[in-house]
């Protein structure tokens, strides 16, 4: 008897839940005793800057709904009592297909220090993307920075084979004029995320309690509702 062929992988999903920023800390401390710290991803400050095109067609996929839709990043990673960055510098293709994704990663060849000094219409942030080029096929070839924001992340494992994250006290940090051609509105969202990635369509019963805490499932956009807080816009 032939053996039967094994299950293909299911893919990660990603489920996403907006909630008041002032819940944030109930939600962390409920979260500690549902599941457990990531161990090797500590607390940290994500510095993102997001890449688009002179007309935003990037930020189009995601106003309009598409069912594909592409995000180009650079990211690092701070400790949060205020110490310098570390570590590498993160250049991402994030696509997603339905609630499915696919994220190529390659890391930077200038640091995180060069590049919190340099204003995001400065030519070195285009040079960023060759190497990543190279790996996620048909990216736009008049991509440069729009908006730089900073964030929060804890992480959490859940032993079912699934990631958490809570991410809060979202700001802008910087915009570049060249590509956002409206007065700039800094500070913080009034919101935090909570994301789930794992292998069902619906939370865990064990998670399932977070929309009592004020949760609610949505497809938010850190660069789309950053875009809406500086440029007063609301799509």
């Amino acid at each position: 008897m032939s053996a039967q062929a094994a299950s293909p992988p299911q893919p990660e999903l990603e489920l996403k839940y907006l909630l008041p920023g002032s819940h944030a800390p109930f939600v962390r401390r409920w979260l500690d005793g549902v599941v457990h710290r990531e161990r090797q991803y500590p607390p940290a400050l994500v510095i993102t800057t997001y890449y688009d095109t002179p007309g935003l067609d990037l930020l189009e996929e995601k106003i309009n709904s598409d069912h594909l839709k592409t995000k180009v990043r650079v990211r690092w990673y701070s400790p949060l009592d205020g110490a310098p960055a570390d570590g590498p510098v993160f250049v991402e293709c994030k696509r997603r297909e339905g609630a499915t994704r696919d994220k190529r990663r390659v890391v930077a060849r200038l640091g995180s220090a060069h590049l919190s000094r340099l204003p995001l219409s400065a030519p070195d942030w285009a040079l960023l993307l060759a190497d990543l080029r190279r790996d996620a096929w048909g990216l736009p070839p008049d991509l440069a920075p729009v908006i730089r924001l900073e964030y929060a992340r804890h992480r959490f494992v859940d032993p079912r084979d699934a990631r958490i994250s809570l991410d809060t006290d979202i700001a802008v940090q910087a915009v570049n004029p060249a590509r956002l051609h409206a007065p700039a509105r800094r500070g913080a969202l009034p919101h935090a995320i909570f994301e789930y990635k794992g292998h069902g369509p619906e939370l865990p019963a064990h998670l399932a309690p977070v929309t009592r805490l004020g949760a609610r499932r949505t497809s938010f956009s850190k660069y789309l509702a950053c875009y809406e807080h500086v440029t007063r816009q609301v799509f």
